[in-house]
C-alpha cells in the first residue's frame, strides 16, 4: 500500500504536524509513503498528476479548501484510467476548511488512520466548468460561486490578516458590498431558468462556503445533482441580516432569494462577471457546469449524507 500526502507549504500549522504525520506512519507500519510539499499555487495540480499517474493507492491533501482543489484537478487531469485512480483523502488544516465541515472530516491524524485501516469510503460527485470563452476546464469538490464570491476570493488572495480567516473573509465580503455591482446574469439548467441581478450564486456539490457559510443546506455529496443557490438583488442589510441563519443552515425565505436542483447549469452575462471553484478565482463567464456522478473515491465516514 503506497500513499502519498502533498502539503500546502505556505501553511505554517504544517510545521507542528507533519512530525507528528511521520511518526504515526511508523506507528502503523507504513514504509510506502512519501510526503511532498508545494513550492507555489497550483504546484499540488502537478504533484498530483505525477502521482496519479506514477501509481498510488492514498492521495492525501494536507491543507485548505485550495489545496484540495489543486489534487482533485490534479488526479482528474492526469493520463491515468479511472479505474487507477487513488482514493483521495484530506488532513484539514487550511484558513477555510469548508469541504471538511460537509464529508464530516476532522484534523485528527488517528481518525485519518482509522479511515484508512478501514478503507471507509464514498464515492462522491464532482463538479465540472467549462469556460466558454478559452474554453479551460476546471473541477471542483465544493463549490462554484458566481458574483460577490470572485471579486472577495480575488481580494483574499491580494491581502493578509493576522485576525484570521473569519475576520478576513468576513472584512471582505463587506468590502465587496460597497465594490462589488450587481451583473445582470441568466441562468439555464433542463427544468428551470432564472435572470436577473446578481449578488451571489452557489452551485453546490457541498453545503458550506465563505469559512462557514452554509449557503446550500440540502446539498449533499452522493446524489448526483447540485443545490443551486441564488441570492439575487438583496441589499447588504438583508444580507447581513440573515447571516445568522445562513451560519446555521437555514433556508432564507425572501423574494430575491431561491433554490434550485440540476445536473448542468448554462450561467451567461455580457459584464465581466467572475467564477470561482473551492474559494480558487477561475475566469469569467459564460460558463457551463455538469455534475459528475461517483467520480471519486473519498476517505470519509458513511452516514454525513444520510
Amino acid at each position: 500500500m503506497k500513499i502519498v500526502f502533498v502539503a500546502n507549504n505556505k501553511n505554517d500549522r504544517l510545521k507542528k504536524v507533519l512530525p507528528k504525520l511521520e511518526r504515526s506512519c511508523q506507528g502503523h507500519n507504513l514504509s510506502r509513503v512519501q510526503f511532498i510539499s508545494t513550492l507555489r499555487k497550483k504546484h499540488a495540480i502537478e504533484l498530483a498528476k505525477n502521482a496519479t499517474e506514477q501509481g498510488c493507492d492514498y492521495l492525501i491533501a494536507i491543507g485548505g479548501d485550495g489545496t484540495l482543489h489543486e489534487v482533485v484537478n490534479g488526479m482528474l487531469q492526469s493520463k491515468a484510467p479511472s479505474t487507477d485512480y487513488p482514493v483521495l483523502g484530506l488532513l484539514p488544516y487550511g484558513s477555510a476548511n469548508d469541504f471538511a465541515r460537509t464529508a464530516g472530516i476532522t484534523n485528527s491524524i488517528q481518525e485519518l488512520f482509522k479511515l484508512i485501516e478501514s478503507r471507509t469510503t464514498q464515492k462522491i460527485d464532482v463538479g465540472n466548468i467549462i469556460l466558454s470563452q478559452t474554453k479551460e476546464i476546471r473541477f471542483f469538490i465544493n463549490i462554484a460561486g458566481i458574483g460577490l464570491g470572485p471579486e472577495v476570493v480575488q481580494n483574499i488572495e491580494r491581502s493578509s490578516s493576522v485576525f484570521g480567516a473569519d475576520f478576513n473573509y468576513f472584512k471582505h465580503i463587506i468590502k465587496g458590498f460597497f465594490s462589488y455591482t450587481k451583473k445582470e446574469v441568466s441562468c439555464t439548467s433542463p427544468l428551470w431558468q432564472w435572470k436577473g441581478r446578481l449578488l451571489q450564486m452557489a452551485v453546490a456539490n457541498g453545503r458550506y462556503f465563505g469559512n462557514g457559510i452554509c449557503a446550500a443546506p440540502d446539498a449533499k455529496l452522493t446524489n448526483g445533482q447540485f443545490q443551486v443557490s441564488i441570492f439575487g438583488d438583496l441589499s447588504i442589510w438583508d444580507y447581513l441580516k440573515n447571516m445568522g441563519k445562513l451560519k446555521k443552515g437555514v433556508k432564507i425565505v425572501h423574494s430575491h432569494v431561491s433554490y434550485y436542483e440540476a445536473t448542468e447549469v448554462v450561467v451567461d452575462n455580457n459584464d465581466a462577471c467572475g467564477i470561482e471553484a473551492d474559494g480558487e478565482y477561475v475566469g469569467l463567464l459564460p460558463a457551463t457546469i455538469t455534475i459528475r456522478p461517483n467520480a471519486i473515491d473519498f476517505l470519509m465516514p458513511g452516514d454525513v449524507n444520510e
